[in-house]
């Protein structure tokens, strides 16, 4: 369902019935529009008041639906944040949490940062007064956050896919906007995400065009760097131009293709779910053993976001895993690193 509403409003789908559909997503867009007005408009002018916790609060969001690459950014500040000898706490709403389950974001954050915490909880200001009393958290990393105005924050982290820097054109459900491009003016900092799957000049056009909202000092450059592939054991897997089928359940499958490709793997296939899917195992892993039949294969291959809600379950072929980190280059890692270390201590100040 989700990967045809994407070709309905990117206009890949023709004919009558996909554009009378996005005639009434127009007309449902507009309403969304008005609602967005009118609850920025409150917070800018403080008739709907945020909350202040006494403690440094940074966001990471997104203008945009989809994936642009929250989790692992979030991942990395929370790792300079201990590198500075704080103690930081993730606050998420659990988006598509399993009954008696945890959201595969929260999963994956666990196992990158152990030692820190992750509270869910869609009342952002609930779940961040239960990291200060529970947790002893002295900084609040706020997951998603952009449009969560409630909880006042000290940074503002927008993230930007430098593959798609504006996404589908249009305010939801007509587009992939959830704020007009003007609402980048409240961010403090922007990432340019996935910046190594496109050309630096590139990188530059989609720096240049987002610099009409933002300084261009504070937007950054971001790469997704490959740690390694893994076996179900977590050993490390050394690709050698193995024949693999590819699957995983998250928005953007052409970049994941591109780093198997990139890493010297032989991408044989791909079968592809819904962002965030929750699995039915067996019946997932049978439709794909069907759909390869008498390929030769090493093995199947997926994100860590999915091995996580994966690891344990009898597949039908070695199962390996991608695990991947975000950084910033050169000047722009360093200046950063000033610039986070310099919001932390101010905000304790004040």
């Amino acid at each position: 369902m989700e990967q045809w509403y994407q070709r309905v409003i990117s206009g890949e789908d023709a004919g009558l019935v996909p554009a009378l559909c996005r005639g009434g997503l127009a007309v449902a867009s507009w309403f969304f529009g008005a609602a967005v007005a009118l609850r920025g408009y409150a917070y800018d002018r403080r008739w709907r008041p945020s909350v202040h916790l006494g403690v440094p609060v940074i966001s990471v969001g997104n203008l945009t639906t989809g994936g642009t690459g929250k989790t692992p950014t979030v991942i990395m500040i929370a790792r300079q944040l201990q590198e500075l000898g704080r103690r930081p706490a993730v606050l998420t709403r659990g988006y598509r949490a399993p009954a008696g389950g945890l959201p595969d974001e929260v999963m994956v954050i666990q196992e990158e940062c152990p030692g820190v915490p992750v509270v869910i909880n869609p009342d952002r200001v609930a779940g961040g007064r239960e990291a200060l009393t529970r947790h002893q958290a002295d900084v609040l990393l706020l997951d998603d956050g952009y449009q969560h105005r409630r909880l006042a924050r000290d940074m503002n982290i927008v993230l930007v896919d430098a593959t798609a820097p504006m996404g589908i054109p249009g305010l939801l459900p007509r587009g992939t906007w959830r704020e007009p491009p003007t609402a980048l003016r409240r961010a403090d900092y922007l990432m340019l995400t996935r910046c190594e799957q496109i050309p630096q000049e590139l990188a530059e056009v989609a720096a240049n065009l987002l610099a009409q909202w933002i300084s261009p000092r504070h937007i950054y450059q971001q790469y997704t760097q490959v740690v390694g592939l893994f076996d179900a054991a977590g050993n490390q897997v050394k690709p050698a131009g193995q024949k693999v089928i590819a699957l995983a359940g998250i928005a953007n499958p052409d970049g994941f293709v591109s780093t198997l490709q990139a890493m010297g793997l032989c991408v044989s296939a791909g079968f592809w779910f819904d962002d965030h899917h929750r699995y039915d195992l067996p019946g997932d892993f049978a439709a794909i053993r069907r759909g390869v039949a008498g390929r030769p294969i090493a093995a199947w291959v997926t994100t860590h976001k999915d091995w996580v809600k994966l690891r344990g379950a009898p597949a039908p072929a070695p199962l390996w895993h991608v695990r991947t980190q975000c950084r910033l280059e050169g000047v722009q890692s360093q200046l950063w690193r000033q610039a986070l270390a310099a919001v932390v201590s101010r905000a304790n100040r004040a």
